[in-house]
């Protein structure tokens, strides 16, 4: 339980700044979450039909 507390003060802390100092970076998290999230999808199925 610790840990996610402690994840969700990172990200919490993490949005905060990106969005007062650097707005374009924005993007660049979300289509990194995207493609880790499709990474793990992808690994997954490989797994599942393997």
């Amino acid at each position: 339980m610790s840990e996610q507390t402690t994840f969700m003060q990172w990200r919490e802390r993490a949005r905060s700044e990106i969005r007062e100092e650097h707005p374009q970076l924005r993007w660049l998290l979300l289509i990194a979450g995207a493609v880790v999230v499709l990474g793990i999808l992808a690994g997954v199925v490989v797994l599942l039909l393997g």
